[in-house]
């Protein structure tokens, strides 16, 4: 019986924030025309993710702007960080696109 299983966080990243990783991918990764990305590690540096394009994947490294502490919050709250920064980045794209 494997109910350690959501106390994961590179698991519980990909289930909770596959939005979230897939614009950091976009904006912090390199790769503006990804289509997914999946974590395959979290840690004080950064965060490596796969990242799946038209033209096949992708391994992407993507460091934090500061150095987490290794605990579950820290991590999260560097992730946190990291995709409300690449969200907003896209937002502010998408809106120089329309014309607005």
């Amino acid at each position: 019986m494997s109910h350690g299983q959501h106390h994961d966080p590179v698991e519980r990243v990909n289930e909770e924030h596959a939005e979230d990783l897939l614009a950091v991918a976009r904006v912090f990764g390199g790769q503006p025309d990804a289509t997914s990305a999946r974590t395959e590690r979290v840690g004080p540096d950064g965060i490596d993710l796969v990242v799946t394009t038209c033209s096949g994947t992708a391994a992407v490294h993507v460091a934090f702007d500061e150095k987490a502490t290794s605990s579950p919050g820290g991590l999260r709250k560097a992730f946190l960080d990291l995709s409300r920064q690449a969200r907003a980045a896209l937002a502010i794209g998408s809106n120089e696109r329309s014309g607005s």
